[in-house]
């Protein structure tokens, strides 16, 4: 966590408006959230898509680039948690179309929710009628 805060005030970000992922090794990538949309697809399987600056998906790609496919790391938003999900891919860097001159480019990482999320996370509802009875 220390490292969390540490790159927070090297970087000059606010952990509450950013999107951090975090590998097994320690290592740390964050980004804001106005650069990334997240969608889960009906195959289970999740897409960050971002649109950001040439030198950000360089920072990116770098940080993905040594992860297998069905490798686990974590991601953040906010700072609400850290959830477990598996590597599978990262797509074709795009230019997007534009009209000024500012280069925008667009990436997607593809996840995978994690199947090792151990059952015991999860509490027991108190009540008969509780909206969180469907997942146990």
């Amino acid at each position: 966590m220390s490292e969390l805060k540490d790159l927070a005030l090297r970087e000059n970000v606010d952990l509450d408006e950013c999107i951090v992922f975090t590998k097994e090794n320690g290592d740390i990538l964050a980004v804001n959230v106005k650069y990334v949309g997240i969608k889960q697809r009906q195959d289970k399987l999740m897409s960050a898509n971002f649109s950001m600056f040439p030198k950000q998906v360089k920072q990116l790609e770098e940080f993905f680039s040594k992860l297998n496919s069905g490798e686990m790391f974590y991601y953040n938003i906010s700072q609400t948690g850290n959830v477990p999900v598996n590597y599978r891919g990262l797509s074709k860097v795009t230019k997007k179309a534009s009209h000024d001159s500012i280069s925008i480019f667009e990436i997607s990482l593809i996840m995978q929710p994690a199947q090792s999320m151990p059952r015991d996370n999860y509490f027991n509802p108190s009540c008969s009628c509780c909206t969180l009875h469907h997942i146990l």
